[in-house]
């Protein structure tokens, strides 16, 4: 029975220890822990920022430049011919001139439609309409080239090779994007 008095009696004791409150070696031990926690989920939560910046960064370029593609090699299809004597080549900043009918003004029977980049945006222009922009401000077209592909004769295709880079991003995004086209006219 003795022995049961004095178990209890332990157990008081054991019982006012955790009443009494945190030695400093417990507290040290917890702040440090909470630091490596809070640490961590900063550093955790600016990842996930930065992630989403770059993803946001990539996704505009590759909307952009898959954009210009879908335009330009439309217009390379509906196209009758190239017009060599403006276009320009095998060059980084490239001209296409393209001779079509498919948006010719009353009384003529063609019309010109020219595709080239300046000061880092792409620009298109139907013959007796102004300059279109295709590019948003929030990219640079650092390629527009194009390569003339002739199969046969009476039969050519152009290669359009376009690189566009989020412009002003936390982030370097560049996507580049190729894309064939046969020209109308020559089928």
């Amino acid at each position: 029975m003795m022995t049961k008095r004095k178990s209890s009696h332990h157990s008081v004791r054991v019982k006012k220890k955790f009443l009494t409150g945190f030695t400093l070696l417990e507290v040290v031990v917890y702040v440090a822990l909470l630091g490596v926690l809070s640490v961590f989920v900063v550093n955790s939560f600016m990842q996930v920022v930065n992630l989403y910046a770059r993803a946001r960064a990539e996704r505009e370029a590759l909307a952009n430049a898959r954009g210009m593609l879908e335009i330009i090699v439309k217009n390379v299809a509906q196209a009758q011919e190239v017009y060599t004597p403006t276009s320009r080549f095998n060059i980084d900043a490239g001209q296409l001139s393209l001779v079509t009918n498919a948006t010719s003004t009353l009384g003529h029977t063609t019309s010109y439609i020219d595709i080239w980049t300046d000061g880092g945006a792409a620009m298109i222009r139907s013959e007796g309409a102004g300059n279109v922009t295709l590019s948003a401000g929030s990219v640079r077209v650092t390629k527009l080239y194009f390569e003339r592909i002739v199969q046969a004769i009476g039969r050519e295709a152009i290669r359009v090779t376009i690189r566009v880079d989020a412009a002003g991003a936390k982030f370097p995004a560049s996507v580049t994007l190729i894309s064939t086209a046969a020209i109308r006219g020559n089928y």
